[in-house]
């Protein structure tokens, strides 16, 4: 064998040749294929609608917690329905859909209208309404006396009216009447058989307004006796004497009097029943009205 390649052995008391020693193999920190990444962290999804914290009735002053800055709010389920009814502790009931009033509001609208029309109407018609005028007619049944029986007896006028011409009298030259329409009653007819009659004005009163807006009062007095006769539908007067007079009023205040003389204009009439009604021929507006006395 080659020296060379022997190994020299210690001798018997002489340390052997030392020989490094081994050393343990080194740790390395193990690794997992493929490499694990810790879980990301995502922020809490936004719940909608978003929801308020409620505070009760205390007044603001601050946040009810401090939430650190850069920081995940903590989990709190899924997020909440934004259809849901926020719970009030009470049982929300959905209102129900009331029938609409509108086409009854409509009737009472309608028929409320309708009803004023007719008042209206029924007021027009009434101011508006004429005295019935007498008309000469036929002749009435023949009879013996000069006057026709049915005109026989005691009448009071119930309604009147004409178109009264002051003009030329003392009272028109000092107030400028002229001529007014004027209405009232008052006035008392007694007829007899034989064609004598009274005409008496003690309660006698007529009244108007003139051309400027004053109101004119008429206040008679007096009386005056008549012969009349009637032919046909026509009463013809004859005039006796007369005391009557007449106080002219304007505005409240005594303008004069005038003494009245008998009017012979002949006066168309009708007679039914206790009803009289006069006309005049040369006024078809005018009228009176007598209802007998019993």
């Amino acid at each position: 064998m080659d020296p060379s390649q022997q190994w020299p052995y210690p001798q018997q008391g002489q340390p052997g040749p030392q020989y490094p020693q081994q050393q343990p193999p080194a740790q390395y920190p193990q690794q997992q294929y493929p490499p694990q990444q810790p879980p990301a962290q995502y922020p809490q999804q936004q719940q909608y609608p978003p929801q308020q914290p409620s505070y009760g009735n205390q007044p603001y002053s601050a946040a009810p917690y401090n939430i650190a800055p850069n920081s995940a709010a903590p989990y709190s389920g899924p997020p909440a329905n934004p259809y849901a009814q926020p719970a009030t502790g009470l049982i929300t009931v959905p209102p129900q859909r009331s029938r609409s009033r509108l086409p009854m509001l409509v009737i009472a609208a309608v028929c409320l209208l309708a009803l004023l029309a007719v008042s209206i109407v029924v007021v027009a018609l009434s101011k508006n309404k004429k005295e019935p005028v007498a008309g000469p007619g036929t002749a009435p049944t023949s009879y013996a006396g000069p006057v026709d029986p049915c005109l026989v007896g005691t009448w009071n006028q119930t309604s009147y009216q004409k178109v009264v011409d002051l003009t030329g009298t003392d009272v028109d030259k000092r107030e400028g009447i002229g001529k007014v329409k004027m209405t009232g009653g008052g006035k008392r007819w007694t007829i007899k058989a034989d064609g004598t009659a009274v005409e008496d004005d003690a309660k006698t009163v007529y009244a108007g307004t003139d051309d400027k807006g004053r109101n004119i009062n008429a206040t008679f007095s007096g009386s005056t006796d008549w012969s009349i006769k009637t032919v046909g539908r026509t009463i013809e007067y004859a005039g006796k004497e007369s005391t009557s007079s007449v106080v002219i009023s304007v505005d409240g205040r005594k303008a004069g009097t005038i003494n009245l003389e008998p009017n012979l204009d002949p006066n168309n009439y009708t007679c039914v029943g206790d009803v009289w009604r006069t006309s005049s021929a040369k006024d078809p507006d005018s009228f009176a009205r007598y209802d007998k006395v019993k």
